[in-house]
Order: C-alpha cells, then sequence, then structure tokens
C-alpha cells in the first residue's frame, strides 16, 4: 500500500546527540501533550518542535539522577504514570475517557494460541470512541490529545473534528534510518491506495525523485506502506485512478496505525505462537494498546459575558454582605 498525506519533519529527534534522551520517550510525550493544551490551535514550528524535544530529553535525565527511578527503572524507560507523579508537566490523565484494551486483528483470535483474545473489544471498536470523541468536541478548535503506548514505544495522536495528528519523537518508528522526529497529518486529502509496480513508478517519476521515494519504499518494504511527502499540490497533480483508493480521509489514520505500526509486531507474535516460543513478555502485553486520554490540571480562564459578570457580580454582593 501507499500512504499519501502531509508530514513534517523536526531536525532532531530524541536520540540525537543534541536532545540526549535515549529512553525519553514518556517524559516527551507529557512534554509534547502539555503544549497542545496550552496551544490549542496551533501546531508547533520546526523550532518549537526541536526545542520541546530537547526539553523533555532534559526532564527524562533528570528524572535518571533520583536514585529511586532507577531502581525502580534500571533501563530508565520511565511508565507513564511515574513520569505524571514527578509533576514534569501540569497533566493529568483522564481514565473514563481512555482505552487499554489487547489489539485484536481480525480473525487473529481463531488462530490456535489466541483463544484469549474471545470477546476482546478489537482495535476498530477503540477507534470508533476516539473518533465519536472528536465529533463531540463543542468548539471549532478544540480537540483531544492521546497518549499511545504501543509495542513498548509511545507517542502522541492528536484528534481534531476534520484532522488527526501522530507525533512521533522517534523517526525510526517511520522509517529505518529516519533520524527525525516527525508529525503526520490526516485529513480530507490523505490516501491509502494501491501501491504501483515497480515498472509503473520507473515510468511516473524523474529519475531524481525516483531515487528517494524508492529508498522510503525499501525501508518499510517490511511494513507493506510506501509513504510519500508531498506537498499539498504536488498532491493533487498525483492522483491516482479512484479504483486503486483503497482509504481516503482523516480516517485513513486507523488504518495506518493498524497495517504499519501494528504490522510487524503482530506478525512476529505470530510467528512465537506458532513456533511455541515464550517470550520474556507475556502475549497479551505484547498485544496491549493503550490510548490515555490527558488533560491539563491548570484551570483555564474562560471569557463571560457582560450579562455573566453582571449576573455574577450581583449574585455575590449579597453573599459577601450577609458575612
Amino acid at each position: 500500500m501507499k500512504l499519501q498525506t502531509q508530514i513534517f519533519f523536526a531536525l532532531i529527534n530524541q536520540r540525537s546527540e543534541r536532545a540526549a534522551g535515549e529512553s525519553a520517550c514518556t517524559t516527551l510525550v507529557v512534554v509534547i501533550a502539555d503544549w497542545f493544551h496550552c496551544n490549542p490551535e496551533d501546531m508547533p514550528i520546526k523550532s518549537q518542535l526541536d526545542f520541546l524535544i530537547c526539553e523533555g530529553s532534559m526532564q527524562w535525565r533528570d528524572l535518571c539522577e533520583n536514585e529511586t527511578y532507577r531502581e525502580r527503572f534500571p533501563n530508565k524507560h520511565f511508565d507513564l504514570e511515574t513520569v505524571l507523579g514527578a509533576k514534569v508537566r501540569p497533566l493529568s490523565v483522564v481514565s473514563e475517557k481512555s482505552f487499554i484494551k489487547l489489539f485484536h486483528p481480525e480473525g487473529i483470535e481463531e488462530e490456535e494460541g489466541f483463544h484469549f483474545l474471545h470477546g476482546s473489544m478489537s482495535f476498530d471498536n477503540i477507534w470508533d470512541e476516539i473518533s465519536k470523541s472528536a465529533q463531540e468536541t463543542p468548539h471549532h478548535g478544540d480537540s483531544c490529545v492521546y497518549i499511545v503506548s504501543w509495542n513498548d514505544h509511545l507517542f502522541i495522536l492528536k484528534v481534531e473534528k476534520d484532522a488527526y495528528y501522530i507525533i512521533d519523537t522517534l523517526g525510526e518508528r517511520f522509517f529505518e534510518g529516519c533520524n527525525q522526529s516527525y508529525i503526520l497529518k490526516f485529513d480530507k486529502d490523505t490516501t491509502i491506495m494501491q501501491a504501483p509496480s515497480e515498472s509503473q513508478q520507473s515510468d511516473d517519476k524523474p529519475s531524481c525523485d525516483r531515487k528517494e521515494k524508492t529508498n522510503v519504499k525499501e525501508a518499510a518494504d517490511e511494513r507493506k506502506i510506501v509513504m510519500s511527502t508531498n506537498s499539498d499540490d504536488s498532491m493533487k497533480e498525483d492522483r491516482r485512478p479512484e479504483k486503486n483508493i483503497i482509504y481516503r480521509g482523516k480516517e485513513a489514520c486507523k488504518e495506518y496505525i493498524k497495517s504499519f505500526l501494528a504490522a510487524i509486531p503482530i506478525r512476529e507474535l505470530q510467528v512465537d505462537v506458532k513456533k511455541g516460543l515464550m517470550a520474556s513478555t507475556p502475549f497479551h502485553q505484547r498485544l496491549q494498546i493503550e490510548f490515555h486520554y490527558t488533560m491539563s490540571f491548570v484551570p483555564k480562564f474562560e471569557e463571560l459575558s457582560s450579562e455573566e459578570l453582571i449576573a455574577n457580580s450581583l449574585a455575590i454582593v449579597p453573599s459577601a454582605a450577609a458575612e
């Protein structure tokens, strides 16, 4: 498959020498989620994203100096509860709006060794709830910010009425050899198509562009998906016939997570089960995906109309006089 959507790269990622945040993904998602709550209608520009990566990495190094944390997490990969408890940022998780379920690909429960998945909530069910939450946002510009934990890594999912954003501070999650953090935007112009054959790619693209796209394709070949970083204009010019489009619109984000992010871990788990191998991590933990709904616990100033201000002042005066 070929994913064609908008992408934005930072200059660095968490493992860059400038950031020095080898295992800082938990503090990074907390710092970035807090930024989105403070700037609900904005997306970070390159310098801002670089700053957030450095800031989150610095917070992680500070936590590494804590002896108690080092004893609990020898690999320095702190869990979300610990980072939130350390008050790295004024951020909290709303459990009632969060989802911690087993990743449940279609038909996998019928395979030998996966019978424990019977009756579990599928990824599609989880996504329906997430999509519903976006449609229930009361004001334009409002969004839901989730911290997603999957396969021993965390990233941000920002959900708006008209778009989804995936923000990941580890470029290797995008394709092998990528050393930049990135933001993927899924909106009405996003498409997932059947990938053209090698001969079609050679005929359709100029040689300089063909080399760049081939590198990305080879790096992502195991994931069976090819990413395109075309701009808006080139996306419109590079439309494939409608019959080749499998998914269109922001909901292609769901298929991206299923077919790209989760495909390799699921396939590796299936191989282990068939071979009878018991990994150090239990099967159910390897299938677990978590969507943590976040909110800032700093009170926000809400603008009141003049009528509301007058009503409030009139309501306050008598009680003050009574005292």
